[in-house]
């Protein structure tokens, strides 16, 4: 493990080096979040990598590098071993090595640009179609991550941020009054200090947020740690004000959510906060068991849910069948019970009109 040294030119350049030689022998998956937290606390660090990187194609400086290697123990003969081995190597072999090593140090960069500065966690996350998955994070957060989701993870002494780039996710926060933990959709986010609460993401201004326990705080996707913190310790205190988010909720003197609401938030707009019953929120998360859960929802709105699960399509249905409420428990990843419940119960055929893509229609003759 590389420890945290003074910022000095001279230190900041041996761990270059230590970091050049870890990416010439491939790096573990922590060494690479050791890296990434190195590369986040100064901008000189990087500039040094870049540096030294470039430097193993000139055979002059070679012997200059290798002594600053000395830390790391290696005897004068190791040291004459590898001079050797580099010089029979050639030009082109060395000219290899460095694009090999500079690709390796630019894609770590690269994805340091989404970080809280400075970040020592980063962690990125999917789920398949029809897949559920548990995560537990750094700090015992845990995360379930729904259908065809995708969340990255960056981790930083100030801030928990998690970043919804598709799908649904429910967050169990471990607590951390000091760290809020923010959940970024699009333009909105949503922090929390230590509850549990789902968030699905429809598109970069819609998303819907369902607190189970706790409170949660909807605000902009760019609104600074400091404030976010303030608001959600200060629930008696209008939030809009402190944050001047441009979230309309008018209901509200504040956008903090507590436990067993539910905000539906379209085009930035949050629609009027609704309190649900225990057997609603458990509907709602039910597919955390791989279970949908229909009490009476219009029939055009179940088939965009059971889409979601399913790597198929629904061809748009007439206005009347689309208005037909539909009640039942369905597993997420069948199909063919769905449509068998449509056929016995309201008269409706699917047809396979291509691949994956079905058309329902009316049973007419069922119905004389």
């Amino acid at each position: 493990m590389i420890t945290e040294t003074l910022n000095d030119k001279k230190s900041v350049q041996e761990q270059a080096n230590l970091w050049i030689t870890r990416l010439d022998k491939g790096l573990s998956r922590a060494e690479k979040q050791q890296l990434i937290a190195w590369i986040n606390q100064d901008e000189s660090h990087y500039a040094a990598l870049k540096k030294i990187s470039s430097l193993w194609s000139d055979l002059a400086t070679r012997h200059e590098l290798s002594g600053l290697f000395s830390h790391k123990e290696k005897t004068k003969s190791q040291n004459d071993y590898l001079m050797k081995g580099l010089l029979a190597s050639g030009l082109v072999c060395i000219a290899l090595l460095t694009a090999s090593l500079f690709s390796d140090v630019n894609k770590i960069w690269s994805n340091t640009q989404h970080y809280v500065n400075p970040a020592y966690a980063y962690q990125k996350y999917t789920s398949q179609y029809g897949e559920q998955k548990q995560v537990t994070l750094d700090d015992g957060s845990i995360v379930e991550l729904n259908t065809n989701t995708i969340i990255e993870v960056a981790y930083s002494k100030l801030q928990r941020k998690i970043t919804l780039i598709r799908g649904e996710a429910k967050f169990d926060v471990a607590k951390d009054k000091h760290r809020p933990f923010t959940v970024v959709s699009g333009h909105n986010s949503f922090t929390a200090l230590g509850t549990v609460f789902n968030v699905q993401r429809d598109n970069i201004s819609s998303a819907e947020l369902l607190v189970k326990e706790g409170r949660v705080l909807i605000a902009k996707a760019n609104a600074p740690v400091d404030k976010l913190l303030k608001a959600i310790n200060t629930p008696t205190a209008p939030a809009t004000a402190i944050l001047n988010a441009s979230l309309a909720n008018q209901n509200h003197d504040n956008n903090i959510i507590s436990a067993g609401e539910k905000v539906a938030i379209a085009n930035d707009i949050a629609s009027p906060t609704q309190l649900l019953s225990a057997q609603e929120v458990k509907q709602e998360l039910a597919w955390q068991q791989g279970i949908l859960i229909f009490d009476g929802e219009p029939l055009n709105q179940v088939l965009k849910e059971v889409q979601r699960y399913n790597t198929i399509k629904f061809m748009p249905v007439d206005s009347d069948l689309a208005q037909l409420r539909v009640s039942g428990y369905f597993k997420t990843n069948d199909l063919n019970a769905l449509l068998q419940s449509l056929h016995y119960n309201f008269a409706i055929d699917a047809k396979e009109v291509t691949t994956n893509t079905y058309a329902l229609s009316s049973n007419s003759n069922k119905n004389q």
